[in-house]
């Protein structure tokens, strides 16, 4: 189980280039990746994407690429000839028309820049250096979110014990129901019916009524089904990509405790209804952040 939050640096470099890469990442309902890429190396963009999800399938992950080429590196630059020639015979017409001899210098014609223009490097002799630099940010954003999926795993196991051991205390006080079921209507008949002379058959009444209606709050399958929804939480917590799975599961359990609570309101069991509602709304909190 990871989480969905974590940071990683990679870095990587060789003679010419040195490439720093930094990724963060936090919880999103579905896979949401924005990388950060200079034009020059904009053709990495499917190359990254695919090493990408190889380790995060869910989840908001931002990424920026550096990168600092060495001195060494010649970048190349072109001449524009034609541009050239057009200054020089401005500059020529300008001289005649003033009667003044205008001197050109090298440093005239460094400083247009349009005339001299450089190239844009080929990077892809580079592109070992950037996959090495974002693979490595990538595992250690992996390692990091490995570890605090292990945190919520463990503050996950133990609300799901506080909500067993809680629903086995409902589970043994739902076995009272139709004893207090039976005394609450027999109480009532009673002082209706004080008159009435065959009191066997009103018992008998009396216990059939009671009979129905706690047939009506029976909560075994209730309890069955949060059993068996707590089983399949701590499997979910061994398993890859189970935070949507959780999430769902914890809407399940919170269905079955609200028909408890509804159903058992006779043996007033309001505060560890209450207990379980906190631990399953505490358990959604640390799910929204499971992979």
């Amino acid at each position: 189980m990871k989480s969905m939050t974590g940071y990683g640096k990679g870095e990587a470099t060789n003679n010419l280039i040195n490439v720093t890469v930094e990724i963060k990442t936090i919880n999103s309902k579905a896979l949401d990746v924005r990388i950060n890429l200079s034009r020059a190396i904009n053709n990495l963009m499917s190359t990254f994407n695919e090493i990408l999800k190889k380790y995060i399938k869910r989840g908001k992950v931002d990424v920026f690429i550096n990168y600092k080429l060495s001195p060494d590196v010649e970048i190349p630059v072109c001449v524009n000839y034609s541009m050239a020639k057009t200054y020089i015979n401005a500059i020529n017409k300008i001289s005649g028309l003033t009667g003044k001899e205008i001197s050109i210098t090298m440093r005239d014609l460094l400083s247009m820049h349009d005339i001299f223009m450089k190239e844009e490097i080929d990077f892809s002799k580079f592109e070992p250096v950037f996959i090495e630099a974002f693979e490595s940010a990538l595992k250690k954003v992996d390692e990091e979110r490995i570890k605090e999926g292990e945190k919520l795993k463990q503050d996950i196991e133990k609300r799901l014990e506080k909500i067993e051991a809680t629903v086995r205390k409902i589970e043994n006080r739902s076995k009272e129901i139709s004893k207090i079921l039976f005394e609450k209507l027999k109480e009532k008949v009673s002082k209706l019916l004080e008159d009435f002379d065959d009191k066997e058959e009103l018992t008998k009444r009396v216990e059939l009524e009671v009979a129905l209606l706690a047939e009506k709050q029976d909560v075994s399958e209730e309890i069955t089904r949060l059993y068996s929804h707590i089983k399949r939480f701590r499997e979910l917590l061994n398993e890859d990509f189970s935070g949507k799975t959780m999430d769902f599961l914890c809407q399940e359990m919170h269905r079955e405790i609200n028909t408890l609570g509804s159903k058992l309101k006779e043996i007033n069991i309001t505060e560890p209804i209450l207990q379980i509602k906190t631990e399953i709304a505490r358990i959604k909190e640390q799910v929204q952040n499971v992979e």
